[in-house]
């Protein structure tokens, strides 16, 4: 059985999303060469140029996609809940015994437990 933890998924989306990037840098190069030849008012190949406006439409859902799951991971791994909080656990524990130990300052002795 293999383990998957938020970390591995976290790297692979990282991954997957780089790989994203450098496909919508082509893209965008290709656009920008498509709004050129527009400017200059040559003609334009419908069917070429329709193909890299759908592919550049297909690359940006799928980047958004990427980068909310990427997104996701990371609050997973951080500890964060879908609503966008966190518990810090280690800071409420110090704080509980800085006032369970005020609480033992002021008792009488024996009346706050250990």
């Amino acid at each position: 059985m293999t383990l998957i933890t938020p970390e591995k998924v976290a790297l692979e989306t990282e991954g997957l999303l780089a790989s994203v990037q450098d496909a919508i840098r082509e893209l965008r190069q290709e656009l920008e060469d498509l709004k050129k030849r527009v400017r200059a008012g040559d003609g334009i190949d419908a069917t070429r140029d329709g193909r890299t406006v759908a592919s550049a439409n297909q690359l940006l859902t799928t980047c958004l996609k990427v980068e909310t799951s990427l997104a996701e991971c990371r609050n997973k791994t951080s500890g964060i809940a879908q609503g966008g909080y966190a518990l810090d656990l280690d800071r409420a524990r110090v704080e509980i015994g800085c006032q369970l130990d005020r609480l033992r300052c002021t008792a009488p002795s024996g009346t706050v437990p250990e």
